[in-house]
Order: C-alpha cells, then sequence, then structure tokens
C-alpha cells in the first residue's frame, strides 16, 4: 500500500474507499486565495491610516484596547483621540472600497424618483436630520427670567462707534459648530437643547455681530455630531458647500467649547473663569493645527486676534493651544480667514459662555469695521 501511494501520479491520492481519486488542491487555493486577500486588506489598511496623518493615530489606539485589554486601562483613553476623523471602522471600510455607501445611494440607484429626490442636498439634510421625540431630563431645564434679562442688556464691551449699516448682499461672517452638542454646565451632558450648548452661543454671537455691529452672518447650526469621530469630515462638507455658494468670507469660525473632568468641577471652574465689568464669563482659547496647508495666515489672524482680546480685556483669553496635527487642519486648510475658539468649558454655565459671546462679537468687530 505504501508504494502504490508514492507511485501515484501527483495530482491523485488513495480515498479511504480505497479508491484513486483527486486531492484535496481546491481546498489549498482557497485557504491560499483567503490568505492574499488578507495580506493585500492589511496592506491597504496600513495605507489609508497612514495618508490620515492624525495626532496618535485613533484607528491605533482602538486595535491596541480591544487587543490588550491592560493597555487601555492604564496606557490609552480613546477620549484623548475622539476628535480624530480615522476611526477602526472607517478604515476597514476604505479598505473595502465601500467607504460612503449608505442606504440613500442604495436606494437612489434602484428607484429613479427617490434618486431624484435625494439628489437634492437641502431634502437629503432635512432627512437625516429627522429623529424620534424624546423627552431628555436636560431638555426641562430653561433659562430664569434674571438671565434672559442680562443676556438682553447692552454689553459692557460694546462699542457703537464700530457699528456700520448691514449689507446683506454678501455675509461678512460664517459660524459653524463641529460639535453641535457641546453641554454647559446646566445640561450635565452633550445636548441639542440650545439654551445650555455652543449653539446657544453662537445665536448671541451672531445677534451681538449683525445688530450691534451691521455685520452679516451666518450661523449654520447643522448636527455635525451625529457620529463624534466623523464630526470634522462632516463639518469640512458643510464649509466647502458654503465656500462654493458664497467664495470666501471675512471670518470663519467653528464655535466650540473645552471640555474636562466633570469631577473636578470645583477645582478647574477658576481656570476657566474670569470677571470683567462685575460679570462671570467664561474665558475662550484659539485652537490651531500647524499641519494646515495656510498655517502662516491662519496663525497672524488669530495672533492678531489674541492682542486685541487681550487688549481691550485682559485675562479673557485663557490659551492659545497649537497641535502639531490637528483634524481641525481640514478646515483651516480651506481659508486664510478661519479661526477655532472654545468658549470655555463644561464647568461654565451657559450664561457665562453667553456673555463672553458678547466680548468676542467686539473683538471680531475691531478686526472687520475698523
Amino acid at each position: 500500500m505504501y508504494s502504490l501511494r508514492q507511485g501515484l501520479p501527483n495530482k491523485q491520492r488513495i480515498n479511504k474507499s480505497g479508491k484513486v481519486g483527486p486531492s484535496n488542491t481546491n481546498f489549498s487555493v482557497g485557504y491560499l486565495i483567503i490568505i492574499v486577500a488578507f495580506i493585500l486588506f492589511i496592506i491597504r489598511s496600513i495605507n489609508v491610516i497612514n495618508s490620515y496623518n492624525e495626532r496618535g493615530g485613533y484607528a491605533y489606539v482602538q486595535m491596541l484596547n480591544f487587543s490588550m485589554p491592560v493597555v487601555k486601562t492604564q496606557v490609552y483613553d480613546e477620549g484623548a483621540y475622539a476628535d480624530n476623523n480615522l476611526s477602526l471602522k472607517n478604515v476597514v471600510f476604505e479598505a473595502l472600497g465601500v467607504n460612503g455607501v449608505n442606504a440613500y445611494n442604495i436606494v437612489g440607484k434602484e428607484i429613479g424618483l427617490f434618486s431624484n429626490i435625494l439628489g437634492n442636498s437641502s431634502i437629503t439634510s432635512s432627512i437625516k436630520k429627522l429623529t424620534p421625540f424624546s423627552l431628555k431630563n436636560e431638555s426641562i431645564a430653561k433659562m430664569t427670567d434674571e438671565e434672559i434679562a442680562e443676556l438682553n442688556k447692552v454689553s459692557e464691551a460694546y462699542d457703537p462707534s464700530l457699528k456700520k449699516t448691514i449689507d446683506n448682499t454678501k455675509p461678512e461672517v460664517l459660524i459653524f459648530h463641529t460639535h453641535t452638542t457641546e453641554n454647559y454646565a446646566e445640561a450635565g451632558q452633550d445636548t441639542m437643547e440650545s439654551d445650555f450648548n455652543v449653539v446657544g452661543v453662537g445665536d448671541v454671537l451672531s445677534k451681538e455681530l449683525e445688530e450691534g455691529y451691521g455685520v452679516s452672518v451666518i450661523h449654520d447650526k447643522t448636527n455635525h455630531s451625529v457620529s463624534y469621530n466623523d464630526s470634522y469630515a462632516r463639518s469640512n462638507e458643510t464649509l466647502k458647500k458654503y465656500l462654493n455658494e458664497y467664495g470666501d468670507f471675512k471670518l470663519i469660525i467653528d464655535l466650540h467649547r473645552d471640555g474636562v473632568d466633570s469631577a473636578r468641577a470645583d477645582q478647574l471652574k477658576n481656570v476657566y473663569t474670569v470677571n470683567i465689568n462685575d460679570q462671570n464669563l467664561a474665558k475662550m482659547m484659539f485652537v490651531t493645527g500647524q499641519n494646515s496647508t495656510r498655517y502662516a495666515a491662519n496663525k497672524a489672524l488669530v495672533d492678531e486676534l489674541y492682542n486685541t482680546a487681550n487688549t481691550l480685556f485682559p485675562g479673557i483669553i485663557r490659551d492659545t493651544y497649537e497641535y502639531e496635527i490637528a483634524a481641525t487642519s481640514i478646515n483651516y486648510s480651506l481659508s486664510d480667514n478661519f479661526i477655532l475658539i472654545e468658549v470655555g468649558a463644561n464647568v461654565n454655565t451657559a450664561q457665562e459662555a453667553k456673555l463672553t459671546a458678547k466680548y468676542i462679537a467686539r473683538i471680531l468687530a475691531e478686526h472687520l469695521n475698523r
């Protein structure tokens, strides 16, 4: 039997019944295909990660945390990389070539009527914003009459000599929020309630610029935080849309608030708060990225506004934070006139942040109307 097996052609072997039959070569080829495909997938994944060139490599952090739980507890906090665009899910989708595939596109390709409807960006945007109604605890809280009255008062920061006649034919300032749901202390967690998030601060800033200084403003309130780690990619699409429609603006502002450990709120409140003209204000901060393709112009604008703020209202600026590699640089790279402002943190009240917005309006008016 041994000699018979050895003497058979390479492609034939004796099966269990003693008959000569085909070998398992097909199974070997299948395994080979799987191995080759896996190697190609790994190579594509590495290329995708490297192409983003993001600080810390959020996808790497996720993979390490998944494979070694001890790393997650002792070394890497995913929250530190939460504003990066490239999650592990995105790496897989891009490596497989299915990134951007969604139900809207599939239905649109199959049914002509839906293709026409979904081709309308305003309709598609409205559809995507539809969410089931839910009553949240933070939605019950409302601003007090005293807070509303305080906001309606003319700010000590206001300078009537800077007011000009508004021209609504060409908006001068665009305000939007990459992290639209960032909350202040009253809400306790991210919220769509504009009384207590950065959108409400944008409302005050927009109103003060238009009514106080005659500066035409577009305040975009699109929720870019549907998936936090894709927020910058979404706000980048929004910004491109406005630039395509209006051309460049005199100022483009991505308005945020900083985030700190709420358990240390009592210790950190003074770090993020300043008293000016007998009002508690949330300190502001600029964030820049050296990987912006327009870094020199971006930095020059931030430096000008920083100096103006410190001259007019010493103490209102907390810092200018500069990343070597920043997720926000995809937006900074679209305009010389782009700035990212953080107004306070989640330890500040919304009222403190909104009062700061009036001071920011004065600082911006000095740049726009002098």
